[in-house]
């Protein structure tokens, strides 16, 4: 009898982006999704690829390391030089940047198109690099996975991908992510010195994330009567002074997170545009009610559990807070609605859906072992 055999699947990834020190979206993600792969891989081979010497202690054993510390040009040079030597069934690059010329079969995760939507926020400089990169994958990867339906919209729209090259598959939520003992939640935030109540926002210090609109709406509560403060945490924070209500903090590791969330009154989530929006839905795991912007992705990961507002309307943002602080049941009923919309978002699933995509295109046109 014949039976046919199909040949273990090799799938190289680039590792840069989760073994950076400083992690936000995409840093988060490309680790993530890492370890969710490497859990649910089966008799598939993971090879990771990094500018980096070490393996980082979260790396699964099951998975291959290939460290190769290069100083400048890694992507497009070191890292293109080992996959093409060592050639695997199919690339998954996390983070946009597909290395030029690579010549093999790819699948590459585009977060967002912000220097389209959003370009006087971005240098020169940094819109043509992320203009010429995302381009080039829209232009080159056998498949695209967008972390949103608005994400997958715009690859459309801006570069006119075929939809079926476009796979929507949603992140999730760390699991660490989750309510806190009220007795941690005291101790980050006294250690933080972070005077309660306050709302807060997690996040890069971009122009994007529209925050000199968040201070006004919060400096209008304020004097219409909010008592309460404002906490800007995340990276290129920390240069700021922080004034009397507003505190100003630098990263926050990832440990002490979920207890900043938790204690807050509301997460505040202003952004021009995003991708996804990940402080949202981990906000809402950790039982913190949201206040998010109507712009790009956050409708659709918010959806209803949430207050969404327009990014221009101060107003509405300022009146917002004050009704949050004066309102306990309706923070109650956000905070309820917010646990069952994020309860929605799983790594699990994000890497089932993953893998599909994975296999699909390492699989095609691979020859097949006859077993007789």
């Amino acid at each position: 009898m014949r039976s046919v055999v199909v040949n273990p699947l090799l799938v190289g990834i680039d590792g840069t982006p989760a073994v950076r020190d400083v992690a936000t979206g995409t840093e988060v993600y490309a680790r993530s999704i890492i370890e969710s792969l490497a859990a649910s891989k089966a008799d598939r081979t993971v090879r990771v690829y990094a500018n980096a010497s070490d393996a980082p202690p979260w790396l699964p054993a099951s998975v291959e390391w290939r460290g190769i510390p290069f100083p400048r040009g890694w992507t497009h040079w070191r890292l293109r030089q080992a996959l093409r030597r060592e050639r695997p069934d199919v690339t998954f690059i996390p983070s946009h940047v597909l290395p030029f010329a690579l010549g093999l079969k790819s699948v590459v995760t585009i977060h967002d198109v912000g220097h389209r939507r959003e370009p006087r926020s971005y240098s020169r400089r940094a819109r043509w690099y992320l203009e010429a990169t995302t381009r080039y994958a829209a232009r080159r990867a056998n498949r695209l996975i967008a972390v949103s339906r608005a994400t997958a919209d715009d690859l459309v729209r801006f570069y006119h991908v075929p939809g079926g090259r476009v796979v929507v598959v949603h992140s999730g939520v760390d699991p660490r992510m989750r309510p806190q003992d009220p007795a941690r939640v005291a101790d980050v935030i006294r250690r933080l010195g972070i005077a309660s109540p306050y709302f807060l926002y997690v996040g890069r210090n971009h122009p994007r994330k529209n925050l000199s609109m968040l201070r006004r709406a919060f400096d209008e509560a304020r004097r219409r009567g909010l008592r309460a403060n404002l906490v800007l945490a995340g990276p290129d924070h920390g240069g700021e002074p922080s004034a009397e209500v507003v505190t100003t903090l630098p990263y926050i590791p990832a440990n002490e997170l979920p207890a900043l969330y938790a204690g807050a009154v509301a997460l505040t989530l202003p952004s021009r545009f995003e991708g996804f929006g990940f402080p949202a839905l981990e906000a809402m795991r950790c039982g913190t009610a949201v206040i998010a912007s109507t712009a790009g992705a956050l409708p659709e990961i918010v959806g209803t559990a949430g207050i969404l507002l327009s990014p221009d309307d101060t107003g509405a943002w300022s009146q917002a807070m004050l009704e949050l602080v004066g309102d306990p049941a309706l923070q109650q009923r956000l905070i309820a609605a917010g646990s069952a919309r994020s309860a929605e978002f799983t790594w699990d699933t994000t890497a089932v859906k993953t893998w599909r995509v994975l296999d699909a295109v390492g699989r095609q046109g691979q020859a097949e072992t006859a077993d007789s």
